[in-house]
């Protein structure tokens, strides 16, 4: 299956320089715990953030594919101390900064637009402890949280392969929005099969544990995130890669089924 393959893909990539790519995804899920932590206005930051600091970890990701082999020992050092800086990369280029802003002003905006309508739709049922609803009420809050996740899907979808586009290929960013969308659509169970696996994962975790200790529950969630979130972009950066091929014989030995990459 598609998505698999993006999968398998994404951690060939990963492991290819895991000093580098793990400490981004530690500050990631550090800034997420952060921003979580702020009333009202967090969720909608971390929309805002989300897109600029996927197109960093996408600038990382495609420096880390063109490496033949996995990094050198006496390298990893150096590539730990780097990570802070690529993860702040985007907003020290003032080329990519308005593009990245812009995009995380779209994905903030249609996340609260999303929050809007479920909130319209389903009213108090939205904020209620589902377990204390009536069956009816039950449906239509399950209802409600089936139509968030089609419509965050969209919003994912026209984001996930429009960074690449805008800041590998130099393509204008909003052109770039549909023609992500349309492709996101079109492969859709590829990325169902990326996209809620390894985003989902840590929330679980981070959801189990903390009904134990909301530090565990933290804890875990960081840990998790430091693997589990580089995973995530490493994989959507294949799917890039393999539906938006530059090179076709480096899409082929990356992606082709069992294929061990330049590491092993």
């Amino acid at each position: 299956m598609l998505g698999f393959r993006w999968l398998r893909c994404g951690w060939r990539l990963f492991r290819r320089n895991p000093w580098l790519l793990a400490p981004m995804g530690f500050l990631c899920a550090l800034t997420v715990s952060v921003l979580t932590l702020i009333p009202l206005a967090g969720n909608l930051l971390i929309a805002l953030l989300a897109p600029m600091l996927l197109a960093n970890a996408t600038l990382s990701i495609d420096a880390v594919s063109r490496q033949k082999i996995a990094l050198p020992a006496e390298l990893r050092r150096a590539a730990v101390e780097q990570s802070p800086r690529e993860f702040l990369k985007i907003f020290r280029d003032p080329n990519g900064l308005m593009p990245a802003i812009a995009a995380g002003l779209y994905c903030m905006i249609g996340s609260l637009m999303i929050n809007i309508l479920v909130q319209l739709l389903a009213g108090d049922l939205w904020v209620n402890r589902w377990s204390n609803l009536e069956p009816g009420a039950l449906l239509a809050a399950l209802a409600a949280a089936l139509v968030v996740i089609v419509l965050y899907f969209g919003l994912a979808a026209s984001l996930i392969y429009a960074l690449p586009l805008a800041f590998l290929r130099d393509e204008p960013l909003f052109p770039a929005l549909l023609r992500s969308f349309r492709t996101g659509i079109h492969y859709a169970a590829g990325l169902l099969v990326v996209l809620p696996l390894l985003l989902l994962a840590p929330i679980l975790l981070g959801g189990v544990a903390s009904y134990l200790s909301f530090w565990i529950g933290n804890l875990l969630w960081l840990v998790a995130g430091s693997v589990i979130l580089p995973l995530a972009a490493t994989s959507c950066y294949c799917s890039y890669r393999s539906l938006f091929p530059v090179s076709q014989a480096w899409d082929e030995a990356l992606t082709a089924p069992g294929a061990q990459g330049h590491y092993s």
